[in-house]
């Protein structure tokens, strides 16, 4: 598990460093196709060094990439002491970002909670849709670490 977790990590790390090399925008319109499977529902989790979330997405995509979603996250592990009467909570993070279709890129940016057990930070997001539009996974910015994972499936 550790070697996956480290090659997602690379993988990530260097498209990272590649969107920001070419000055990532969305370079043509969103078929509908791609539009309603990256809508989700998409479920699964985040981890990191302290906590692991299960995730529920779902986003609206414009046929210009423009992307508007909520996270629904459940808080199912941490090994914070002051977690751990939290453990089984929710809260909702709103996200917007942009859609690539040509690089199967998906990034967003966390712009409001509804967090009424305070469980959550926003986040930024860098992540990659399978071909068969049924995978999304990638890293998080977790406090501008970058070691945040997240792995969804529809």
């Amino acid at each position: 598990m550790k070697t996956f977790e480290g090659l997602l990590r690379l993988l990530a790390v260097a498209l990272i460093a590649w969107v920001a090399s070419v000055g990532w925008t969305a370079a043509q319109t969103v078929s509908q196709a791609d539009r309603t499977a990256l809508a989700g529902p998409w479920k699964g989790l985040w981890v990191s060094d302290t906590h692991e979330y299960e995730a529920s997405l779902t986003m609206q995509v414009a046929a210009s990439g423009r992307i508007e979603g909520t996270i629904t996250w459940t808080l199912r592990k941490s090994n914070r002491p002051d977690y751990q009467s939290k453990i089984g909570m929710t809260g909702v993070e709103h996200v917007r970002g942009q859609f690539d279709p040509d690089t199967a890129l998906v990034t967003f940016n966390g712009y409001k909670l509804d967090n009424p057990n305070n469980i959550l930070g926003m986040d930024q997001y860098r992540l990659v849709v399978g071909d068969n539009r049924k995978t999304l996974g990638g890293l998080t910015s977790d406090h501008n670490t970058w070691t945040g994972r997240i792995f969804l499936r529809r």
